[in-house]
């Protein structure tokens, strides 16, 4: 069994969870220089394989515009199998949904997003995505 493995970026830190969930925890600001690693670290997980990412927002404060411009411009989505949001406030939600919405009218492929509590709720949601594919991880 492949044991987790751990990445600090700034105030915000990550966990990839075998054998495709990567668990994120958005502590404060996000600066362009976030957004940039945090990105890398995307590209690295999803060139092994698409990845469920779920994100930790109950302690994120703001988004530098030129990090969220840097993330609606390079962000891939053949690597992720979802997005998952834990305690995103409204103005999270909307910015969110308006990249999906954004990445719709650009041709771009989008990914289903879910906003939930709790780390339980999005446990259950990955597990509901599993079955109905038929178990495959």
């Amino acid at each position: 069994m492949t044991p987790p493995r751990e990445w600090t970026i700034g105030t915000h830190s990550a966990r990839f969870e075998p054998p495709d969930v990567l668990w994120m925890k958005i502590r404060g600001a996000t600066s362009l220089q976030d957004a940039v690693s945090v990105l890398e670290l995307y590209r690295e997980v999803g060139g092994q394989r698409p990845f469920f990412l779920v994100t930790d927002l109950r302690e994120a404060t703001s988004v530098d515009l030129k990090a969220r411009d840097h993330v609606s411009w390079n962000l891939r989505m053949e690597w992720f199998r979802g997005g998952i949001y834990i305690g995103a406030g409204v103005l999270q939600r909307a910015v969110a949904s308006s990249m999906t919405f954004l990445h719709s009218l650009t041709g771009k492929e989008s990914r289903p997003q879910h906003f939930v509590s709790t780390e339980e709720e999005a446990r259950s949601l990955i597990a509901l995505e599993r079955a109905s594919w038929g178990g495959q991880a």
